[in-house]
This record gives structure tokens, sequence and C-alpha cells, in this order.
């Protein structure tokens, strides 16, 4: 008996037997989990293969997705980390004022040249105010004047002049406290006067 078993077996047998062994040997060693990432050679695997979603951000390569792999309208604003964009990564005019949080832009942070419809007229209506006033040349701390802004304005500019320089000058002049007047102060010889004029507009709130 053991004779005739022994003689069924032939050399190619025996390959085919091992062969076969090895087969389902590598298949359970697979399916057991012991395939490591370094086993698998780079570009091998097509993204068809891989499971949506199965991927996280901390299992990709920094550096590793360009812009051009990222589907457009893909991400929203709440998965951009804090403070990771710089402007030159912002497209010019992909971005509205609605968009843009409220205070979270200093003026040096935006180019003038890229403003547009901004005027005067913009910012509400300019009023000039003047007030001449006759110069004491008796007194010793100079004579005052003030060209005081219409109800609800404040001023945003002014400056004063006098009416012979050969004979009078300016000694201080600018913004009064309250932001609601120009004033100045002046000394000269009699026959002088000194005019000074207030630069007025609308606004909600005044600093400075």
């Amino acid at each position: 008996m053991l004779q005739r078993v022994r003689a069924s077996f032939s050399f190619s047998n025996v390959i085919a037997v091992a062969a076969l062994f090895f087969a389902l040997g590598g298949t359970v060693y697979a399916a057991a989990g012991k395939i490591s990432g370094t086993q698998i050679k780079p570009s091998s695997i097509p993204g068809n293969r891989i499971k949506p979603k199965s991927l996280t951000a901390t299992q990709l390569k920094a550096g590793a997705v360009s812009a051009a792999q990222i589907k457009a309208g893909s991400i929203s604003a709440g998965k951009i980390q804090s403070g990771s964009l710089t402007g030159t990564q912002i497209k010019a005019g992909s971005l509205t004022g609605t968009q843009v949080k409220a205070g979270s832009l200093t003026g040096t942070q935006v180019v003038g040249s890229t403003l547009t419809g901004v005027s005067a007229a913009a910012i509400g209506t300019v009023q000039y105010v003047a007030s001449t006033v006759s110069i004491n040349p008796v007194s010793t701390t100079g004579t005052s004047a003030t060209a005081n802004c219409p109800t609800g304005m404040k001023v945003i500019g002014g400056g004063a002049t006098v009416s012979s320089p050969a004979t009078a000058f300016v000694n201080e002049t600018g913004p009064a406290t309250s932001r609601t007047a120009w004033v100045a102060d002046a000394f000269g010889e009699p026959g002088t006067t000194v005019t000074v004029t207030a630069v007025c507009t609308s606004v909600t709130a005044s600093t400075g």
C-alpha cells in the first residue's frame, strides 16, 4: 500500500502541492493583517481602491495634497485653521464684504488702490465754517478765535490765518477738545484780524 502511494507521487505533484500550500498560506497571512505600509510599493494603489472617508488628515503627508487635487467648494471656512492662510494664498476678488468679519482688518492691511467708490461724499457732507476775530493788541495771552461745526457734526480739519502776516501771527491752532470746533490763538498790532476755519462732517463717533 505504501509503495503504491509513493508511486503515485511524482516531482511535479510535490511541486504543485507545495505551491498550493504557499498560496493558501499567503492568503491567510495577508488576511490576518500582516502586510504593513512599508511592504506596499509607492503609487501601487489607485485612489478608487481606497474606501471613501477612510483616511483622516493625520494620515496624509504634509504637502501631499495640492490645490489642484481639492474639489472646488469642498472646503468650508469651518475646516480652515485660524491663521493658516495669508493674503498671498487668497485669490484676488474671491472675497466679498459679507465674508470679512467686522473689525478684522486694519488700515495697514488694506491697499488703498483696491478701494473703489470711496470719496468725501461717501463719508458725509463736508462743510467749511469760518470765523474772523479782531486781534487785541494789548492782550498778553493772545486773541482766541473759534469756528464751531454745525450741530451733529465733528471737525476733521482746519486752520487759521491773519490779515497781515507782517504785523500779526498765529501762535497756536488745532481742534477743540470736544472735536466740534477748530480754535486758534493769535497776536498782532491794532487793526489786524485772525480768521479760523473748521472742516466739518457728519460722523457717528470721533477718537484721538
